[in-house]
């Protein structure tokens, strides 16, 4: 499951579990600075559970020392893997020389991942775009074969560069080409929507794993129906779309603390709301409350005027 700031938190990867007990998790986005300096507001962030594993650390950064001093925390702390973010275009991020910014920067990533390497004993990945300004098929072998040579475990591709944000559509032919060129494991990433879509993919490609994003948060099952299509050729789950919100939020309230209500809750019922029909309507409800429980009572409310919409059922022979 993709790294998603405001949205990876404990709950999600509970319920994510709940469905597969194989699905890798990530962690939020980690800022490396905040972990070094043992950020107050960051303690929740960094809290691995029982349930997490397979489970890994993402940091956000762009300094060598400070991100090397960051993995050391994290492995105090006993992760056993930590990737590095190359992916996210946010502009406060870019503004930074952080995230996807650091493609630009092929000389200061390669002492970013030297320094990592030296101190951190677990998986050391990169989660990254395809390239800055635009999708170069020369650099991006290069930067891989760079990324390798430092010790960088695995690869996780996402098919777009980054002034494209989430328009037009990922490139897996990307993902295709990394894999026949470098020897490390590549995870494909970008607009998976469906089972179907990811043993897809798996074939064209060849890559070692995908990895789901925001359709995940939606459908937090897609893990458990793709895992079940690819390894035995079909699947079938009824799922209960009140049950799973109110378990994520419930999750949410107990686990997080109250200053973080609000903008988890409403970032993943962003997401999940668009399992019914009128999921606009819903959403714009949440959005003007602040409280879990109130979040959880529209829902409610909406499933007790549209009870035929409670339960989903996926089914592939």
């Amino acid at each position: 499951m993709a790294p998603m700031a405001e949205v990876t938190t404990p709950a999600l990867r509970k319920c994510v579990r709940g469905f597969s007990p194989n699905t890798v998790l990530f962690s939020e986005m980690l800022s490396a600075s905040a972990v070094v300096g043992n950020a107050q507001h960051n303690e929740p962030l960094m809290a691995r559970n029982e349930y997490d594993e397979p489970f890994v650390y993402q940091l956000l950064g762009g300094d060598p020392e400070i991100m090397a001093r960051a993995c050391v925390v994290l492995q105090d702390m006993g992760a056993g893997a930590v990737d590095i973010n190359m992916g996210c275009s946010a502009p406060d991020v870019i503004r930074k020389m952080q995230g996807a910014k650091l493609l630009k920067e092929p000389l200061l990533v390669s002492s970013i991942i030297k320094e990592c390497r030296k101190v951190f004993k677990g998986k050391l990945s990169v989660k990254m775009r395809s390239g800055y300004d635009s999708s170069d098929r020369d650099f991006l072998v290069e930067f891989a074969r760079m990324l390798e040579g430092e010790g960088v475990d695995f690869i996780t591709l996402h098919g777009r560069y980054a002034k494209l944000s989430f328009r037009r559509k990922a490139d897996w032919d990307l993902v295709k080409l990394l894999k026949t060129e470098i020897s490390i494991p590549v995870i494909g990433n970008g607009d998976i929507l469906s089972p179907e879509e990811a043993e897809l993919r798996f074939k064209d490609t060849g890559c070692n794993g995908i990895m789901i994003g925001r359709e995940g948060v939606k459908s937090p099952w897609i893990f458990a129906l793709a895992e079940e299509l690819i390894t035995a050729g079909k699947y079938n789950l009824s799922v209960d779309l009140l049950e799973v919100f109110s378990g994520v939020m419930n999750d949410l309230e107990n686990n997080l603390p109250p200053q973080l209500h609000k903008s988890r809750g409403h970032r993943f019922s962003f997401y999940y709301t668009k399992n019914f029909i009128f999921y606009h309507d819903i959403f714009k409800k949440i959005r003007n409350v602040d409280r879990i429980k109130d979040m959880t009572d529209i829902l409610e409310e909406y499933i007790y005027r549209n009870p035929h919409e409670r339960v989903k059922v996926f089914q592939q022979e």
